[in-house]
């Protein structure tokens, strides 16, 4: 179904992109989309902890973890699986209406807070449709210049001992 995006919306006629963030899945696979690019599965980010100096002697004191997972749920999982550079606002807004109908309303709304709650974390860039894409979106990736530890993309996989 053709979801209207006013003509004035900031978001017409842009496509959201994944920053350089290492991003997994976990859990079953829930409700998808038509387009290939979602998986219905819910996507956790793995951050980096940016530490002070007394921050990082503290942390290592206590043995605190260096890094960050931020489950999403399923409606911004969808959001962050085609925020790919490929996908454009309105196709977005099309596939979140199309997999969870009412849930989503108002969809173009819903979807406009995730992009805006993406961008306020420094997850996500908003560029013109057809923009090209010089770094790597894809799940499992360490960004260059973090210290995360490799990890298996799949989270049930990587904790049962497989990945």
């Amino acid at each position: 179904m053709q979801i209207d995006v006013p003509q004035d919306h900031p978001l017409r006629g842009m496509a959201p992109i994944r920053l350089p963030v290492w991003w997994g899945w976990r859990g079953p696979v829930g409700r998808t989309c038509d387009d290939p690019a979602h998986s219905g599965r819910c996507v956790v980010l793995r951050i980096e902890k940016k530490f002070s100096r007394l921050e990082r002697w503290l942390a290592r004191w206590l043995r605190a973890p260096k890094e960050v997972l931020r489950p999403l749920d399923d409606m911004n999982s969808l959001v962050w699986e085609l925020c790919d550079g490929q996908h454009g606002f309105q196709s977005i807004v099309e596939a979140m209406d199309a997999t969870f109908h009412e849930e989503a309303a108002p969809v173009v709304e819903r979807v406009t807070l995730a992009i805006d709650m993406f961008q306020s974390l420094g997850l996500l860039l908003v560029r013109q449709v057809g923009a090209p894409v010089v770094w790597t979106t894809d799940p499992g990736v360490v960004p260059e210049g973090q210290n995360l530890p490799p990890r298996h993309p799949d989270l049930d996989l990587a904790h049962s001992g497989q990945g």
